[in-house]
């Protein structure tokens, strides 16, 4: 009964954590420069504590982190890559982190696979060819989502924070969020 109370607000001089917010991101401007100022603000899923909250003091539920994409957004500029008239399939800081530790260093050609010619709308990935500045991607259907080279397009997360941004306008090109780098296997 106390934990129910404590959980509730009673009995407790302690004031309860908001749940975090997510930042806005900044309006895109048109071309490759506004999405690459987009990639540098843009907000993704919120990742909820889990388990891990509860030694924390957090309810599961609560929202841990946001994604982000400003490492793909630096490695994009490092390349030298224009992104005006492209869809950008842009792996999440915690992707490209990941492919590090177990591959390397992100590349210019890693970089290129997430990036396409033309911009293609989430709903026109499916009968769209998919040719990414480094060669062809694969897509394909399973369990009810759509999959470009094993990421989920349009993933959606637990709890209570956003989904992986999809369809974001940048003018003459769009973004795309994933949470997996395309180069892993």
């Amino acid at each position: 009964e106390e934990y129910l109370k404590q959980r509730a607000g009673e009995g407790s001089t302690a004031a309860a954590a908001p749940a975090a917010a997510a930042p806005a991101a900044a309006a895109p401007a048109a071309g490759g420069s506004g999405a690459l100022s987009t990639l540098k603000t843009l907000t993704g899923a919120g990742h909820v504590w889990g388990a891990d909250g509860i030694a924390a003091g957090k309810e599961e539920s609560d929202i841990r982190k946001y994604d982000s994409f400003g490492k793909f957004a630096a490695a994009v500029e490092a390349a030298g890559i224009d992104l005006s008239g492209k869809t950008i399939f842009a792996p999440t800081d915690d992707a490209l982190e990941s492919y590090e530790k177990m591959r390397g260093a992100v590349t210019a050609d890693v970089v290129k696979m997430h990036i396409v010619e033309g911009k293609i709308a989430s709903k026109d990935i499916p009968t769209t060819p998919l040719n990414s500045l480094n060669g062809a991607l694969n897509y394909r259907y399973a369990v009810r989502k759509n999959f470009v080279n094993d990421a989920i397009i349009g993933e959606t997360t637990f709890g209570g924070g956003p989904n992986y941004p999809i369809d974001v306008d940048c003018g003459d090109s769009i973004i795309h969020t994933v949470g997996y780098c395309f180069a892993f296997y």
